[in-house]
């Protein structure tokens, strides 16, 4: 079943913040339609997890108060002090890598980078990353 297939309230039947607008699922459609139709995409997801799991285990192998969870494009990297994972954050963002935590106790640094970001630009930033870890410690 397509996504407009679902979109099926008449007007006036439906109200509420939680639910999409049509834009969207338009937009939604026609990007699964660009980007998912011959599985390139999921496999370059597939590639990009890789280069940012390879570099959160070299992180990890140095950084003995660190550990990371995830796949695909969506990481964390948790850290035993809160306070840590906020420098982390802070330190990235003084050299231009904008990172955000998260967690109970925002002891995690998220990586969410785009799917359609380079190897080059998620070198970058895994770069980046790395270094302000280290300057953190």
């Amino acid at each position: 079943m397509c996504i407009r297939d679902r979109d099926i309230w008449e007007p006036g039947e439906h109200n509420g913040t939680f639910r999409g607008n049509n834009p969207a699922f338009v937009t939604a459609a026609a990007t699964l339609d660009a980007y998912w139709a011959d599985g390139q995409m999921e496999k370059q997801t597939l590639a990009r997890g890789e280069q940012v799991e390879q570099t959160l285990l070299a992180i990890c192998a140095e950084e003995a108060t660190a550990q990371f969870r995830g796949r695909g494009l969506v990481w964390g990297l948790e850290f035993t002090d809160p306070a840590r994972a906020s420098a982390v954050c802070a330190r990235a963002f003084e050299l231009g890598l904008l990172l955000e935590t998260s967690g109970p106790q925002s002891e995690v640094v998220k990586l969410l980078p785009p799917l359609t970001i380079t190897p080059e630009e998620l070198d970058e930033g895994l770069r980046t990353l790395a270094r302000s870890v280290r300057e953190t410690a």
